[in-house]
């Protein structure tokens, strides 16, 4: 994953991991001047490579495992936790005919919709969309079919959505995380709301579509004070925000995420879940690499809470 400050200075973490090192008597030495990869020596000459947040504290099958999100929700409901009722698509069967298989068909009549399309392997949200209708469903599915081997298509499960990292068995962090959205002033046109906030992408089509479904287009000039959801996910890096819920965690939603990373084998992840209404957690997805630099330049609150979190990885992957 990458952490890069796209204002041209090194990633997050390799900052980090710089002062760690010069700290606790390592040598460090980047792949390339952002700090994209690199390697870290002890003193006896013991190498560790990392890439992105990829350190050699997960095994790299546990890793692929928790990439390829089908594998990983199959695992995850065999150890008896809650995951989202999902279809699983193949895109070359998207391409060839240009209509919907028939499980797929067969999966959209014991549910209503709306329903989430992603590809089966991808992180921070790329290319997650929502679907209202089989109408809409198709042109999405024919959309990341040009870019994507396998897809999922997965039934809406409202509620809070929380990231919670796990290291060896515990908590590190806990955040609640929101869409991204803005407030209306009475004065500028959505649009202009959006260009203010450095964040989110205005170009991405899926602002567009989510406006529809509210009854507003990008020139729409919202009253003032009126709060404006943006996008139908929660990611921090499409413009999506996070509050930092550690303390007040239940035991139950520590419970789930830090089964299931041992479920998947995991040293060190980021569990993505979903708390419905009196319904225990749902797992939405699992990350072997999670990444914090969007938490991290959120405040300076998250920025210290980050600083410790990869304190606590730095040691578990170099100590």
């Amino acid at each position: 994953m990458d952490e890069t400050d796209h204002s041209g200075r090194r990633s997050v973490v390799y900052r980090l991991l710089e002062q760690y090192c010069t700290q606790n008597g390592l040598r460090l030495t980047a792949g390339d001047p952002y700090g994209h990869a690199g390697l870290v020596e002890g003193p006896s000459g013991k190498r560790w490579f990392f890439k992105g947040t990829h350190f050699d504290l997960n095994s790299l099958g546990a890793s692929e495992i928790a990439d390829d999100k089908a594998y990983a929700a199959k695992f995850l409901k065999a150890a008896g936790i809650g995951v989202p009722d999902t279809c699983f698509v193949f895109a070359a069967d998207i391409r060839k005919s240009g209509d919907l298989p028939p499980d797929l068909l067969e999966f959209i009549k014991t549910g209503s919709f709306p329903v989430f399309v992603k590809p089966n392997i991808g992180q921070e949200g790329q290319g997650v969309t929502r679907a209202d209708s089989r109408r809409e469903l198709l042109p999405v599915l024919q959309n990341l079919a040009e870019t994507n081997e396998h897809l999922l298509v997965q039934k809406e499960v409202r509620g809070t959505e929380l990231r919670v990292i796990v290291l060896d068995g515990d908590v590190l962090c806990a955040m609640e995380r929101h869409a991204p959205a803005v407030t209306g002033d009475g004065r500028n046109r959505i649009s202009e709301l959006i260009a203010a906030k450095v964040k989110i992408d205005p170009a991405d089509s899926r602002i567009a579509s989510h406006l529809t479904r509210q009854g507003l287009t990008l020139e729409s000039v919202p009253e003032a004070g009126s709060a404006i959801s943006l996008m139908p996910i929660a990611n921090l890096s499409v413009g999506g925000t996070a509050r930092i819920v550690t303390d007040g965690l239940s035991q139950e939603v520590r419970s789930t995420a830090t089964l299931s990373a041992i479920s998947l084998g995991l040293r060190y992840a980021g569990v993505d879940l979903i708390l419905p209404d009196g319904s225990p957690p749902m797992v939405l997805e699992v990350n072997a690499a999670p990444g914090l630099s969007k938490l991290y330049r959120q405040g300076e609150r998250e920025a210290a809470l980050v600083e410790n979190v990869y304190t606590s990885v730095f040691l578990a992957a170099f100590g």
